[in-house]
């Protein structure tokens, strides 16, 4: 999607140096650690503790490179070599990919449990419910395509592009849950009045996950959309078109999306929230296309009285999409309709469906297999019904001393970030000051809510899984739509409790870090605090950098968005960003697939920023309460960065790869690692790297 997420993740849920040229002369050797001092028997006993700890950290590295020359590998080749990726998972890792695995496991045996109890415990009583139908794959192939027979039979009622939007209306309400055809719509707090919750509404409605996949025309983009025109007409089969019907209807299907495509701005142009703001309500955006029949979609959607609360993030997309939709054929509608029906609702339906649907899923990822059944339903359980299943989970998790020790660790980067400022010669003293209220006034969410939300008016049945997955958006979408004008819940969380990833959420000036990724080898009560803060103080440290990222620095320390730096400051600012856009803009991933810097720039200020604070924090943290060197052989400093490299180790097909290039706002892994620390002078120091080093840039880039 193209909105503008008040989210900004460590990782993209679809969901990292510059390139140096190798050095001519032959590597120098590996430096050689400092020693350990001999550890008291106190100390001894803590060393034969952690041996388990230590021994993975070792085992993960290749000590045939020179962590000067990449680092990455030296990091993280152990791993990679040791592990085969999963065949079912195109981009797999030794953090994300490794933990999500436990996570899944612990959820599994939660849904399990909640499925053979029958209880009538309402918490374990939806759980069991939907986990129930979910796994029950002959019911689901029995019922074939009629959980969406009356949906497809709303479709017959377009006739126009009025009568289209009435139809689009109501299938967004009961299916879409506001991401359906033609545009998305959401709900977010407003961007300028932060305590209230408006609607927004975006450009949206392809089937492909980006423009690009449309409009380039180089020969691997057009076999691609090839391939999902012929996927598109394969599934077309399913609703009982004729071959040749379908053949044509896909083609006519496609030639709708990519016109959609042209109206859309580009992903990396949609990065700023001044552009992306315009509060036009219900009125302003009828005033864009006064023949478009909106009064009839909102009245169909179930929300008539939006008003003055509604944003229009694109006002040039829904200026030209009703003389697109007035210019085309009832007939193409139709089945423009019919097919984001099917797609939508593919992964909940029979087996044939499923499979036929994965056969494109695997051309545009190279995931080789289909995850297991119970794995897709947990994902789909721990997505939809977060907060229900993770009131188990972070108690199997998330225990003892976890939340104290993440919570001294934030405030130790927080007070090392703060005290950093005044060495940044390029800002003024009255901006500095306001950047220091902001970061002093950064909120922090740590493991789980404080209180848990009310699934109550969810109503799922143990047979009938895709019906269940229709209640759970339609719930959703209802719990966020019935809150537009009203006040922002301040302790709502955006991310469910077990999910492997953070955000920083700029409209409330928080960082929130769930249970999910509180665990090995990001975080442990028993790890010691340099591979705490090489791991989760990274992520810490990335998401409060987020608050000053070239988005994140538009909002105050209150979460409005306004103007609050010195002109001049700004301008700085931005020079130093564009050192990062074109570092990361040059770099090639594979053979003609370039990073887009422009795209990925938040998160890449966010990286540079998050190292640095991160240890900074650590060696603040380190001066208050000293730890001797716990795994042997390195030194704690050397410790942090390779748990830092080591969260990032990851095995990823190119499909996948060049998808992300595209899509995905953060670097890929090795670029994650690699660049920042390549500009970072603490780690050159650390491995004793000199001049001239491929993990020593000549010229480095610096925001925070």
């Amino acid at each position: 999607m193209s909105r503008l997420s008040p989210a900004h993740c460590v990782l993209a849920l679809l969901a990292l140096a510059c390139e140096k040229p190798a050095n001519t002369q032959p590597p120098a050797p590996a430096p050689e650690p400092v020693a350990a001092p001999q550890p008291s028997p106190v100390q001894r006993a803590n060393l034969v503790a952690r041996e388990p700890v230590g021994a993975g950290v070792l085992a993960a590295l290749d000590t045939n490179v020179d962590p000067c020359t990449d680092f990455y590998q030296y990091a993280c080749g152990g791993w990679l070599r040791k592990t085969p990726p999963p065949a079912d998972k195109p981009r797999y890792g030794r953090g994300f990919g490794e933990v999500t695995d436990r996570n899944n496991e612990v959820l599994k045996a939660i849904l399990e449990r909640s499925a053979g109890a029958k209880s009538k415990d309402p918490i374990e009583s939806k759980l069991g419910s939907f986990y129930a139908a979910c796994m029950d794959e002959p019911a689901i192939d029995k019922a074939g395509i009629a959980p969406i027979k009356p949906l497809l039979a709303r479709v017959k009622g377009v006739k126009d592009a009025n009568t289209l939007m009435t139809v689009v209306g109501g299938l967004d309400a009961d299916l879409f849950g506001g991401h359906g055809p033609l545009f998305d719509l959401f709900v977010e707090p407003d961007p300028k009045r932060p305590d209230v919750y408006v609607a927004f509404v975006d450009q949206g409605g392809t089937g492909l996950p980006d423009r690009d996949f449309y409009l380039k025309t180089d020969e691997r983009t057009k076999a691609l959309l090839a391939a999902y025109q012929a996927h598109v007409a394969r599934m077309l089969g399913f609703l009982g078109d004729a071959p040749e019907v379908a053949t044509d209807l896909a083609a006519k299907i496609v030639a709708f999306e990519t016109a959609l495509a042209e109206l859309q701005t580009p992903r990396d142009q949609m990065r700023d929230p001044d552009k992306t703001y315009n509060l036009l309500g219900v009125e302003g955006l009828s005033k864009l296309d006064p023949e478009l029949n909106w009064a009839g979609f909102f009245k169909s959607f179930g929300y008539t009285k939006l008003g003055a609360d509604l944003n229009v993030t694109v006002p040039g997309y829904f200026e030209k999409l009703g003389a697109l939709l007035r210019g085309t054929d009832p007939n193409t509608l139709q089945a423009y309709l019919r097919w984001h029906i099917l797609r939508v609702s593919a992964a909940a339906l029979s087996k044939d469906i499923v499979d036929a649907d994965f056969q494109f899923t695997s051309a545009l990822t190279g995931a080789k297999e289909l995850s297991p059944r119970w794995e897709r339903c947990v994902g789909w359980a721990n997505m939809g019904l977060g907060e229900l299943v993770g009131q188990a989970f972070i108690k199997e998790r998330f225990a003892g001393a976890s939340k104290d020790i993440a919570l001294e660790m934030i405030a130790a980067i927080e007070e090392a970030f703060a005290a950093g400022l005044p060495a940044l010669a390029w800002m003024d003293d009255a901006t500095r000051q306001r950047a220091l209220e902001k970061a002093k006034a950064l909120h922090n969410k740590i493991g789980y809510p404080d209180k848990w939300r009310d699934y109550g008016k969810l109503k799922l049945q143990r047979t009938g899984h895709a019906g269940n997955g229709q209640a759970i958006r339609k719930f959703l979408l209802q719990r966020d739509f019935d809150r537009v004008g009203k006040p922002v819940d301040k302790g709502e969380w955006h991310m469910p409790p077990a999910l492997v990833n953070a955000y920083y959420n700029p409209s409330a000036n928080e960082m929130v870090f769930p249970a999910g990724i509180l665990q090995p080898p990001y975080f442990s009560a028993d790890f010691p605090m340099a591979m705490n803060f090489g791991g989760i103080g990274m992520v810490m440290g990335h998401e409060l950098s987020h608050g000053f990222d070239d988005q994140g620095r538009k909002f105050d320390k209150d979460g409005v968005l306004r103007e609050w730096w010195d002109p001049s400051v700004a301008s700085k600012f931005e020079t130093r960003a564009k050192c990062i856009e074109n570092t990361y803009g040059g770099i090639e991933v594979l053979p003609a697939v370039k990073l887009n810097g422009k795209l990925t720039l938040g998160e890449n200020i966010a990286d540079f920023g998050g190292i640095k604070a991160a240890y900074a924090g650590y060696k603040l943290h380190a001066s208050k309460k000293p730890e001797e060197p716990l795994i042997q052989g390195l030194t704690s400093e050397q410790l942090f960065f390779i748990g830092f490299a080591q969260g990032w180790c990851t095995h990823e097909t190119p499909e996948s790869q060049r998808l992300r290039a595209t899509v995905d706002p953060h670097s890929p892994p090795k670029q994650r690692v690699n660049v920042p620390l390549a500009h970072f002078s603490a780690f050159a120091e650390t491995f004793q790297c000199q001049p001239g080093a491929a993990m020593r840039a000549k010229d480095t880039c610096e925001v925070w």
